[in-house]
């Protein structure tokens, strides 16, 4: 499997903790320099109302995002310490068998290199099942020729008329022969190692599923290296600072292992959302299931390369928590009967809709600050100090995730319009959510990048 990144190295890493370092250093003596500034004009800024006001917002704003980068990155410590002092679960003398489900609609292009990936796995006892959930290309034919050659591997191929993800997805789970059940996208790429990594955790009785770390294989625009940056610290580091507490609040579609038990206690995926994976993270937790991150396993995933296609997904994306949201708004404040599905709820409000919110309210007062007020020094150091604490938590999330360094030299992009760019797409997602726009999956036109 050709991957498109360098073998992370100790050196890597060492470099990634050292930049850590020496934004935060920068970031704190920018602090102090706008603070004396502060210090300096206060006597001016007060009698002006409106530039007391801004700066107190600016002021608050910033340490909104410094308290949620310090959450982030403790709770993530936290994981890595107790990572640490865990024993590796010794390997069984037995393997369970595992079912591969792979639902697929319209994936011609990348399928046979995806299903090249699942049966290259080094795992003794595994099937794939393929659901094509109605295709009207040659995604069949090309599974098909795979699993004339597949070997000594278990292939299946399985069609049905086509009916949404959430129903392919079922369908092969009830189909399934195996009792851990993988749930991948049809079109990523697994390294040999992924069942292996996932499989172990499940010797514990209540272990309802595994996440495993999904990254962005496609990486020479600008628009892609943000994507795969995004993947280490929005996702990733997250779902670090999720599983000190067990409670990992989204297994994603491109790479999960689910207990099939723990499946058919909860009813399998729902179809009235546009983001089943939450969904079923959702009702897993809810039932009491523990829900946990494998940062080892690993999935490869194309990203869209143009700025309308990513705005396309990540408009879906939000729709479909927004609709998980609100599909749940009983357990918004049931924090005693149900703890982690209300923390997981809240989780998603957060992010799709708080902070989305803070983000864009401060790049708009940034705007009409400098326009309005003139960009005074204190405005240009708040500004700065946002863009290191950016660099900051994304040399220590590379250096936790073993990732290419390359990536940090696009984090001052995060603040310049990348992150507003996706904030605004989550608003209007709300928006349209709340005025009941109707929605339909929009499917990515997928590049063949998985080779």
């Amino acid at each position: 499997m050709k991957q498109t990144r360098q073998t992370p190295t100790a050196s890597n890493r060492g470099w990634a903790l050292a930049l850590t370092v020496v934004f935060v250093l920068a970031g704190s003596v920018l602090g102090w320099l706008g603070a004396l500034w502060l210090a300096q004009e206060i006597d001016s800024i007060a009698p002006n109302g409106w530039w007391l006001v801004a700066t107190i917002l600016l002021l608050v704003l910033f340490a909104i995002t410094s308290v949620r980068y310090i959450l982030l990155a403790g709770m993530s410590m936290l994981d890595q310490y107790l990572r640490a002092r865990e024993e590796t679960p010794p390997e069984p003398e037995v393997w369970p068998m595992v079912s591969i489900i792979v639902p697929v609609f319209n994936e011609g292009p990348m399928i046979r290199h995806s299903l090249d990936s699942l049966l290259s796995q080094d795992y003794p006892s595994f099937e794939v099942v393929v659901v094509d959930d109605g295709s009207h290309d040659e995604t069949y034919l090309n599974a098909f020729k795979i699993r004339q050659r597949e070997g000594g591997a278990i292939v299946r191929l399985l069609t049905k008329p086509n009916s949404g993800k959430a129903d392919a997805l079922n369908f092969g789970i009830a189909h399934a022969a195996g009792d851990l059940v993988v749930c991948v996208d049809g079109d990523s790429l697994l390294e040999p190692d992924a069942l292996r990594r996932l499989a172990l955790h499940f010797t514990e009785p209540r272990m309802g599923a595994v996440a495993g770390c999904v990254r962005v294989i496609n990486r020479d625009t600008l628009w892609t290296k943000l994507q795969a940056l995004e993947y280490v610290v929005g996702l990733a580091l997250m779902k670090r600072a999720q599983n000190a507490g067990r409670a990992v609040s989204i297994v994603p579609g491109p790479l999960g292992m689910f207990r099939k038990s723990a499946l058919l206690a909860v009813g399998g995926y729902d179809h009235d959302t546009f983001a089943e994976d939450f969904d079923l993270t959702l009702k897993l937790l809810g039932d009491g299931w523990h829900v946990i991150y494998e940062p080892t396993a690993l999935a490869w995933t194309e990203a869209p390369e143009s700025a309308m296609e990513l705005l396309k997904q990540r408009y879906r994306w939000s729709r479909g928590c927004l609709q998980v949201v609100f599909k749940r708004r009983w357990a918004w404040f049931r924090v005693r009967d149900e703890r982690m599905r209300f923390l997981g709820i809240w989780y998603l409000v957060a992010e799709n809709l708080v902070w989305p919110g803070f983000n864009v309210f401060g790049h708009v007062l940034f705007i009409a600050t400098g326009l309005l007020l003139g960009l005074h020094p204190f405005v240009v150091a708040w500004w700065l100090q946002l863009v290191l604490l950016d660099c900051a938590i994304s040399a220590y999330s590379i250096a936790a995730e073993d990732e290419e360094l390359s990536l940090l030299w696009a984090a001052p992009f995060v603040r310049v319009f990348y992150a507003a760019f996706l904030d605004t797409a989550r608003l209007l997602s709300a928006l349209d959510e709340w005025r009941g726009t109707r929605m339909t999956w929009g499917k990515l036109n997928r590049l063949g990048r998985l080779r």
